[in-house]
């Protein structure tokens, strides 16, 4: 009997159940730390960063499929660029992805071949790579590729177990986002207007006002209403007076600046903030405002379509009161513009009020 090849064998056997072990201990960990996280920005990094560096790979790719722009806009401006410079696409067309992968859509392992794999990585031009697409209810939503060196290291008669694991994961991961983002989207706009609400404005002054004390910069705020919206409720009913609102909120957000914050407040009225912008700044946005309004037509389904004005109360921060409390600044920004508010329907409303 032959005991050297069977130990051999057996040796062999060990090592590899020694590695499945901790492949399956780090893809653990993994897990972990991509369950721990709501952050889409978060859960991208970790796929890119973590899983490259705990598998030691030598490139990691992270491929979406965004038809509506959705999950450009939950990344938003910032964390966009940097992460796709880190491995991720943005994919703007099913067809472009569907174009990636062999039918039936499963986990493929083999030699890099530049014909087939030179437009999925940016870094490898040898080695071996594994194409995982993402399936979500039998869409393809994406997919995650991976890239070694080493030509032993996804060969094609590897098992997938792993990475088919991985890859149902990162679904789940992924769509635990999206549905975080539009709890959070529900939770933080206007349902009318699909402008921020009150929750989202009082957080945002809270900032706005700890940054423009901390580097002293000015801070302005106006509070918005409606000049007789109540009779056109009265007269039209509710229905028309929504879409006034509507279009209100709109034609306001299309003057506004893009680091102005703007928010429905309650009923007719709106509220923005406006960093960095003095008396001067936000007097002339106002009256911009004010004119786009008053030249704005309300088509609202009547025979003839509506015309409205509105008036607008503008305060700012004292940056010389650093001794107060902030959130006691910040309230006082609210009430000075709202008395503000009050100043220009008290003149006869369709004007600006400027709090000094």
């Amino acid at each position: 009997m032959q005991i050297e090849p069977l130990r051999e064998q057996l040796d062999t056997l060990l090592s590899e159940a020694r590695k499945n072990e901790d492949k399956l201990q780090r893809f653990g960990q993994l897990e972990q730390k991509l369950m721990a996280t709501r952050a889409l920005s978060q859960l991208v990094n970790i796929i890119l960063c973590d899983f490259r560096q705990s598998f030691d790979l030598d490139e990691v790719r992270l491929l979406l499929l965004d038809e509506t722009g959705e999950w450009a806009r939950i990344l938003g401006g910032v964390r966009l660029p940097e992460l796709q410079s880190m491995g991720l696409e943005l994919v703007a067309h099913e067809s472009r992805l569907l174009g990636l992968y062999q039918q039936p859509l499963r986990t493929r392992l083999g030699d890099y071949q530049a014909a087939l794999h030179e437009t999925m990585f940016v870094h490898t031009q040898s080695g071996s790579v594994a194409l995982l697409p993402l399936v979500r209810q039998g869409k393809l939503m994406g997919g995650l590729h991976l890239a070694s060196h080493d030509v032993r290291r996804f060969m094609a008669s590897s098992g997938t177990y792993f990475l088919d694991r991985l890859s149902a994961f990162l679904v789940m991961c992924l769509e635990n986002a999206l549905y975080f983002d539009k709890l959070e989207q529900f939770g933080l706009t206007d349902a009318l207007t699909q402008v921020n609400n009150r929750r989202y404005f009082d957080a945002r002054l809270k900032e706005a006002v700890n940054h423009a004390l901390r580097h002293q910069q000015p801070l302005a705020a106006m509070m918005f209403d409606l000049d007789h919206f109540k009779q056109v409720n009265d007269q039209w009913g509710h229905p028309v007076g929504d879409t006034v609102l509507q279009q209100a909120a709109q034609v306001i957000q299309t003057v506004l600046r893009g680091s102005d914050s703007f928010a429905r407040y309650g009923g007719e009225e709106f509220v923005a903030l406006l960093p960095g912008a003095d008396s001067d700044i936000a007097n002339d946005i106002a009256q911009r405002i004010l004119l786009a309004i008053d030249s704005h037509v309300f088509n609202v389904g009547l025979a003839e379509p509506l015309s409205l004005t509105i008036s607008i109360g503008v305060a700012g921060i004292a940056l010389h009161n650093v001794g107060a409390a902030e959130e006691a600044i910040a309230r006082q920004l609210i009430n000075d513009a709202d008395a503000a508010l009050y100043s220009a329907k008290a003149r006869g409303r369709n004007c600006v009020v400027v709090q000094s």
